[in-house]
């Protein structure tokens, strides 16, 4: 693990599903003096971007604070942001299957929550691997290949677009820290979507249930490095 950042933490079995929806809908979680940052569909309407990431947390270290030997599970909702030119999100919940985690995280003002979560690998076939995360707040089995394969999702979202944000924003009362991040890029493929549902989202009244089904990307990445500073606020 080599960064430069106060916190490290080696992230495997990372799946991003993304949904395209009005700006306005977006705007309504997402704090007035963030950008919401934006595409044009095929269709020439205007699109923000909301996901949820899941990941498993395999290693977590740091050289100025004294982190115990953790390894956890994470469930990430966010919402696609601008920091001027860099891109970043703002998260709308986070959750994690670790007390520990969450005690510590308060300390930094994170708003970080526990969940049961539960995500497996195994084999489904030649070439191909079954996905599935069980949480209260999104449920979703996806298959992944071991090469690229077209899925009918992603055509308007390059990868990119959804992996490389090097700047969290999370609320916390009535004020919002910022996260910055390092990171290398991701090697990123399709998943083919099985079946979904991002019950957060639906209570967050980002979805309805119908929309829930029916994410705009999927993607899965095995392995990622990730290096963070402290939380510090922005107003």
């Amino acid at each position: 693990m080599t960064t430069n950042k106060q916190i490290q933490m080696v992230m495997r079995d990372m799946l991003f599903i993304t949904w395209a929806l009005p700006p306005e809908v977006v705007r309504k979680l997402v704090d007035e003096r963030l950008e919401l940052d934006t595409k044009t569909d095929s269709k020439g309407q205007v699109v923000a971007f909301v996901s949820a990431v899941c990941f498993h947390v395999t290693e977590l270290r740091s050289g100025v604070l004294p982190l115990p030997s953790l390894s956890f599970q994470q469930v990430n909702y966010r919402a696609y942001v601008r920091a001027g030119a860099v891109p970043a999100v703002c998260f709308l919940e986070m959750k994690v299957n670790s007390r520990m985690v969450t005690t510590l995280t308060s300390f930094m003002s994170v708003p970080v929550y526990y969940e049961d979560i539960d995500i497996t690998t195994s084999a489904a076939g030649p070439g191909f691997m079954r996905y599935t995360v069980k949480s209260a707040g999104l449920r979703a089995e996806v298959m992944v290949a071991q090469h690229d394969v077209e899925t009918g999702l992603d055509a308007e979202i390059p990868p990119q677009f959804i992996t490389q944000r090097l700047v969290g924003y999370a609320g916390a009362g009535n004020g919002m820290f910022r996260i910055d991040v390092e990171q290398p890029g991701l090697d990123a493929v399709s998943a083919r979507v099985q079946n979904v549902q991002a019950s957060s989202l639906e209570r967050l009244g980002l979805l309805t249930p119908a929309q829930s089904a029916r994410p705009d990307s999927a993607l899965y990445v095995r392995e990622g490095l990730f290096g963070a500073d402290t939380p510090v606020r922005e107003w």
